[in-house]
């Protein structure tokens, strides 16, 4: 059972890391999302990653490693442009979802009901700009519940995602990087640039804290500083599990990425350390995004 943190209201203080050379100089300093500015051609399985980026996996695995507490971690990093897997690691391992599971119910609403208008479009963009726990139960009771999941991962194929087993707790929904990524893909190459300026828009405006108090500007926004981006993050307990996921797209001067970074530890270890261990693993990607021609 996940226990979303915004029930216990759980305040973290995130250090910001400075991290120096590599990708900074070539990220492409945006803060207007735009109207249609994360639509790619990747619609079709991304080319598989054929033993790149070693020393960039080692890099983000010592991130959790030295912080003890049984840290388990799953990367996956698929340029857009040229649909192909740059990174990935224990990428088809399903892990707790917290709050990325909201993409799906959104997708969900969008499929069964078109574009949300007036309130309810202004819930929905909470429920993934702020992260609002609230939107996300009434959807979710309103809507079936693990159904949701089940149909979400019919229709775009996700292979490695099924609903929790406590029907009421959303957030622990499991699915892998691999399939996260097939759903950012889906937003990016498959629906109608409405729907995907809605839904990208709200993710490119996510604040520092969300609705929660949680800071959820850990994993891709501090490691990709002033960089064009549009996120879903997750924060929560599973399973005496404390997990953590950074996902999202990322554009450099010539390049959009989706990345997924999902992180799960020992529900002894502190939100501080957790969330600085997920960003310096987060951080270690900046080369390969740099190597690929961003």
């Amino acid at each position: 059972m996940l226990k979303q943190v915004g029930q216990v209201k759980v305040l973290v203080g995130i250090a910001v890391l400075v991290v120096a050379g590599g990708l900074a100089t070539a990220i492409a300093v945006n803060s207007d999302s735009g109207s249609d500015d994360w639509h790619t051609a990747c619609g079709s399985a991304p080319a598989k990653a054929a033993g790149r980026h070693t020393s960039v996996i080692a890099d983000a695995r010592k991130a959790l490693l030295s912080n003890g507490k049984d840290p388990q971690l799953g990367i996956e990093v698929v340029d857009l442009g040229t649909c192909a897997v740059e990174l990935s690691w224990k990428a088809d391992q399903a892990q707790p979802t917290a709050s990325v599971v909201k993409l799906l119910i959104a997708l969900d609403l969008i499929d069964r009901s078109g574009l949300p208008s007036g309130s309810e479009a202004d819930a929905v963009r909470d429920m993934l700009m702020v992260s609002d726990d609230r939107v996300a139960s009434r959807l979710w009771q309103q809507h079936g519940g693990p159904a949701i999941v089940r149909r979400q991962a019919k229709k775009l194929g996700l292979e490695h995602t099924s609903p929790p087993t406590d029907a009421g707790q959303w957030g622990s929904t499991r699915m892998s990087p691999t399939d996260v990524i097939s759903v950012y893909r889906h937003i990016t190459a498959s629906l109608p640039e409405e729907e995907r300026a809605f839904l990208t828009e709200a993710m490119h405006g996510a604040p520092a804290t969300a609705a929660d108090g949680f800071g959820q500007h850990f994993g891709i926004p501090r490691a990709f500083p002033g960089a064009n981006w549009a996120v879903k993050q997750g924060w929560g307990r599973s399973d005496g599990r404390r997990v953590l996921n950074t996902t999202g797209l990322v554009r450099t001067a010539s390049r959009a990425f989706a990345i997924a970074v999902m992180g799960s530890w020992d529900e002894t270890v502190d939100w501080t350390t957790a969330t600085e261990a997920l960003t310096t693993a987060t951080s270690a990607l900046k080369g390969t995004l740099a190597a690929s021609g961003g």
